[in-house]
């Protein structure tokens, strides 16, 4: 078992590298608003600067608050925590996936494992939802947005 304390620093200090680094590649694209709205840097970088202020209020609670969370013990072994790592390990593999297939295919095939974790079974119902979404996806970002999706590393 490990104190609150640590972990919040640990996760503070997570956030704040993570945020950081999200703002540090959404800054490559452009950030102003245009006459089509926010340049494609906006919403990543806003994304990233809310990761990283929380991280930092974070940090800034559990240094006020040390003594008592220092008491409070987390148990991250426990068994019921095994669907949240499973799931985390599911988003890490989303992201290679999206760089190795593509979006589309990373999709099609992260869809119906996290629908599984959470025990959902009906293969017929995970297929007709995977197609929805990605359809969906599709129509909404590809058409109607004109938003070109991450391809494989391989179609480059």
């Amino acid at each position: 078992m490990q104190s609150m304390k640590l972990c919040n620093y640990l996760v503070s200090i997570g956030g704040i590298l993570v945020g950081g680094l999200i703002m540090l590649a959404a800054s490559e694209f452009p950030l102003a608003f245009t006459e089509n709205g926010p340049g494609p840097g906006f919403w990543p970088f806003s994304l990233g600067m809310g990761i990283f202020l929380g991280a930092i209020l974070l940090l800034g609670y559990s240094v006020l608050k040390r003594d008592s969370l220092e008491r409070q013990l987390v148990a991250l072994t426990l068994a019921a925590n095994k669907r949240v790592y499973l799931m985390m390990g599911l988003m890490v593999l989303f992201c290679i996936l999206i760089n190795l297939l593509g979006f589309y295919i990373a999709s099609a095939v992260v869809i119906p494992l996290v629908m599984q974790l959470m025990d959902y079974h009906d293969k017929k119902v995970m297929a007709m939802t995977t197609v929805g979404t990605l359809a969906f996806i599709y129509l909404v970002f590809g058409m109607l947005l004109n938003t070109q999706m991450p391809e494989s590393i391989f179609l480059e």
